[in-house]
C-alpha cells in the first residue's frame, strides 16, 4: 500500500506562493438585533506583491511615484527560465542567472 503525502513546505515558499499569485479576502459582518441592522461592516483584503498588484490593474495611493528607480527595477525583472528566480531582463542577458548559473546564448546567424 502506498500512501502519497503532499511535500513539506516552509513558511518562506508559502509566503513567496501567496504573495506571487495574491490572496483574496471578502468578508461581510453584520450584527443585529430582531429585524434591525446595528453594525454592518464589509471590507475586501488583498494580499500580494507589489508585482503582482500591478499586473491584476491595482490602483495605487494617490501620490505614489511609480518612476523612482526601485520602481522600474521591480517591473524589469522576469524569471529564469531553468530556476525561476527572478532577475533584471538585460542582466540574465549579458551575464547569465545568478542563482543557478544559467546562460543566455543565442544561436548565431
Amino acid at each position: 500500500m502506498t500512501i502519497l503525502r503532499p511535500e513539506q513546505s516552509s513558511l518562506q515558499e508559502v509566503l513567496d506562493r501567496i504573495l506571487d499569485k495574491g490572496v483574496v479576502i471578502d468578508a461581510e459582518v453584520r450584527i443585529g438585533l430582531g429585524c434591525v441592522d446595528l453594525l454592518g461592516i464589509r471590507a475586501t483584503i488583498i494580499l500580494s506583491s507589489f508585482k503582482t498588484a500591478i499586473q491584476i490593474g491595482l490602483a495605487f495611493p494617490e501620490g505614489t511615484n511609480t518612476n523612482t528607480p526601485a520602481w522600474q527595477d521591480l517591473l524589469s525583472k522576469q524569471p529564469c527560465p531553468v530556476c525561476g528566480m527572478e532577475s533584471r531582463t538585460k542582466d540574465l542577458r549579458q551575464q547569465g542567472c545568478p542563482w543557478c548559473g544559467w546562460n543566455y546564448r543565442p544561436k548565431a546567424s
